[in-house]
């Protein structure tokens, strides 16, 4: 038997996020995340290292803070398949093997959301893509397996 956990990441929780960062950082100019879906492995992984670095750590960040935003910190799932579905703002052509979200697993590791995303915790991994122009979003569904209780409480 497994149970759900949803969550939804849109431009909602973008705009909380970097009205957080400006507050901690001034002089800052630049939106550190600005849309509520992880950059396609395209952009990043041509990046030299550094600027490929920065970017997972500002990644990581705003995962922590979306997590936190959830109440579902130390939650360490450690059995469960995972379902992310990105749905664009435009219809122009995504292809769906490019929107591997590694630096939000990254950060769900991180934020202690999930033990690790190694096989012997996120057994699947499965990518969708869709359009919605007025609610461009990243939904993530966790299948939760064996004895494990959804808890928010945590």
């Amino acid at each position: 038997m497994s149970e759900i956990l949803k969550l939804t990441l849109d431009n909602d929780v973008v705009e909380k996020y970097n009205k957080k960062y400006f507050f901690e950082h001034p002089r800052a100019k630049k939106e550190p995340i600005t849309k509520p879906y992880h950059p396609s492995i395209n952009t990043w992984m041509i990046l030299p290292r550094i600027q490929m670095n920065a970017l997972k750590q500002k990644w990581k960040d705003f995962v922590g803070f979306w997590v936190k935003l959830n109440k579902l910190e130390n939650r360490q799932l450690d059995n469960f398949d995972l379902v992310v579905t990105v749905f664009f703002d435009t219809r122009r052509r995504h292809d769906c093997d490019n929107q591997i979200p590694k630096f939000i697993l990254d950060g769900f590791t991180e934020s202690g959301l999930i033990v690790d995303d190694d096989e012997k915790h996120l057994h699947s991994l499965t990518l969708k893509t869709g359009y919605d122009k007025e609610n461009p979003r990243t939904e993530f569904e966790f299948y939760i397996h064996s004895d494990e209780k959804i808890s928010q409480d945590k």
